[in-house]
Formats: structure tokens, C-alpha cells, sequence
């Protein structure tokens, strides 16, 4: 039987703290190089887009959606409520694939994938999504700012080739909630 030697290397502390000061130097010029998602947010000028949005349907149905910063601006989080049905996800820059994804779930055991782009003045999401029953579709969601309190989204069927269908399912219009009129409803409903 032949036995492998191995051979312990050992290296003194003073040996040690050069090979660490230059792993730390290459590894924070790496992380420095990377973009990030609010670079890209900054880069296309889509700032407007996050804080809090509620639109009214035409039945008079309630629709809030709210676009958080987190992590340093690497992350959006995101929640959608339209009446029962509440939606969560994260949106990131994912380097490998050099796009903005999105991914997230509902409170009735779906979920979603996708990607987000800028085309023009719109800012356009399209995803995948498969309900609990196992049923999956796709669609898109084109954004756009209509003025600094007002965002505009309508909703697109999209074909097997990836293109949007000529006509939207419907469009939306958001206004902007305020931080402000927020706390005043948090208050309001705050019991004593």
C-alpha cells in the first residue's frame, strides 16, 4: 500500500500578516469594482420609483406597492397587497447573469422569478410566475413616472418568444404615500 506523504507547512506570524494585508486589499478592490444595484438605479435615473405607491382599481379595489432600500443599496425589497393577497420579494443585480432579477412569494403558496430593464423612459419587469397549484404563466410589468408623485404601471401577457402582447391586461395609476401621511394612518389606527 502506498501511502501519501503530506507535509505541514507552518509560517510565522510575520509571514502570516503580509498574505492576509494583501488578501484583504484584493478582496475589498474586488468589491469596490462591483456594481451594485443602486449604481444601476442611479445610472438610468430611476430613483423616483422607490417609497410607498397605492392605485385604485376601476371596481374601486385597493392596490399598494412599496419599494424599500436595503442592504447598502444592493437590494430592493418589495411588497404588493391588492385586497387578500399580499406579495413579497427581492430585486438584486446578480453579476453572473449581468441583470436585475427579481424573486418572490405570495401568501397563497406561489411564486415568482424574473428580470427587470430599462427601455426608453420605462422601466419594464417580466417574470414568471407558478401558483401553489402548480399553474404557471408569464407576464410584465412596463413602470413609468408620470411626475414626481405619480407612477403609471400596466400589466402585458407575454408570448412564448419572450415579446410583450400588443395590448396591456390594464394600467394602473400610483400616487406617492408620503413618510408623513404613513405615520399619521400608523397613529390613527394605533390603539392605547
Amino acid at each position: 500500500m502506498i501511502q501519501a506523504k503530506t507535509e505541514r507547512v507552518m509560517m510565522s506570524p510575520r509571514r502570516i500578516l503580509p498574505v492576509l494585508v494583501a488578501l484583504v486589499v484584493i478582496l475589498a478592490a474586488g468589491a469596490r469594482a462591483q456594481q451594485s444595484l443602486g449604481d444601476l438605479v442611479k445610472e438610468y435615473g430611476l430613483e423616483w420609483m422607490a417609497g410607498r405607491w397605492v392605485a385604485t382599481t376601476d371596481q374601486g379595489q385597493k392596490i399598494e406597492a412599496v419599494y424599500r432600500w436595503e442592504l447598502n443599496r444592493h437590494l430592493v425589497s418589495t411588497h404588493f397587497k391588492m385586497g387578500e393577497f399580499e406579495g413579497r420579494g427581492m430585486i438584486y443585480y446578480s453579476p453572473t447573469e449581468d441583470q436585475v432579477v427579481q424573486v418572490g412569494v405570495d401568501n397563497r403558496g406561489g411564486s415568482n422569478k424574473g428580470i427587470w430593464y430599462p427601455e426608453g423612459d420605462k422601466l419594464i419587469a417580466k417574470f414568471e410566475y407558478t401558483q401553489a397549484s402548480g399553474e404557471s404563466g408569464k407576464m410584465a410589468v412596463v413602470h413609468w413616472k408620470v411626475d414626481a408623485r405619480t407612477m403609471k404601471a400596466a400589466m402585458y401577457g407575454v408570448h412564448e418568444s419572450g415579446e410583450l402582447a400588443d395590448e396591456p391586461w390594464g394600467t394602473l395609476e400610483y400616487k406617492r404615500v408620503r413618510a408623513r401621511a404613513r405615520k399619521k394612518a400608523v397613529d390613527k389606527n394605533a390603539t392605547p
